[in-house]
C-alpha cells in the first residue's frame, strides 16, 4: 500500500473515532470500543509499535473528550480498566503480527513468481534434439536441417552449448597399438 494511502486511510480513521467521540458517544452508549478498531488498523497499517503507541495515546484523549461531558463515571473506569487496556494492546499485537506475516508470504510470493519466470525463460532457451536423425554408418557425420553433412561434435555443439574436446578411447587405442588412456584423461580443448 502507498505511503500516502496509509496515511490518509489512519487520518481519516483518527477523524472519524474523535468525531464519533465528540458528538455521538455523549448521547448514547460507549464509542470508546471503537478505539480498538483504530488501534488494530493502526498496527496493520504501520506494524505492532505504532499500534501499541496508539493504544496508549488513545487512553486519555478517551479520557479528555468524556470529561467534557456528563457521563456516568463507569465508562471511564471501563475505558481505563485493565481489561479494556489489555484488549487494545492484544488487537494492536495481533493485527500488527497478521501485517508482518502477510508481508512476508507476500515477499516470498513475489521471490517464488521471478525465480518462476526466471525458470520459464532459461527452459525456452534449452532445446532438445529429439526425432530421427540421418547418421553416416561409415563415418558417423550427421544430416543437419540444411541438407549438409557434418561432423557430430559440430551438429551438437550448433544445436546445444556442448563444447567438445577429442581424445582415444582404450579399445581404439588397442586397435591403432596406442597406450591406453588413463580413466580420467585430462583433455586439451580445441577449436575445431
Amino acid at each position: 500500500m502507498n505511503k500516502f494511502v496509509k496515511m490518509a486511510a489512519a487520518g481519516v480513521a483518527i477523524a472519524g473515532y474523535i468525531l464519533i467521540l465528540r458528538y455521538v458517544a455523549p448521547s448514547r452508549e460507549p464509542y470508546f470500543i471503537i478505539g480498538i478498531a483504530l488501534i488494530g488498523l493502526m498496527a496493520w497499517l504501520y506494524g505492532i509499535v505504532t499500534g501499541l503507541t496508539s493504544a496508549l495515546l488513545l487512553i486519555p484523549a478517551t479520557h479528555y473528550i468524556y470529561n467534557q461531558f456528563d457521563i456516568s463515571t463507569s465508562y471511564l473506569s471501563f475505558a481505563s480498566s485493565p481489561a479494556y487496556i489489555s484488549v487494545e494492546v492484544l488487537a494492536a499485537v495481533m493485527l500488527g503480527r497478521l501485517r508482518q506475516t502477510n508481508l512476508i508470504l507476500s515477499q516470498k510470493e513475489t521471490f517464488l513468481a521471478e525465480a518462476n519466470e526466471n525458470l520459464q525463460r532459461v527452459l525456452l532457451q534449452v532445446r532438445e534434439l529429439g526425432g530421427i536423425h540421418c547418421l553416416c554408418s561409415s563415418c558417423k557425420k550427421i544430416l543437419s536441417d540444411q541438407g549438409d553433412w557434418l561432423e557430430i561434435d559440430h551438429y551438437l555443439k550448433e544445436k546445444t552449448k556442448m563444447e567438445f574436446s577429442h581424445g582415444i578411447c582404450s579399445d581404439c587405442a588397442k586397435e591403432y597399438g596406442m597406450a591406453p588412456a588413463s580413466k580420467t584423461p585430462e583433455f586439451e580443448t580445441t577449436n575445431p
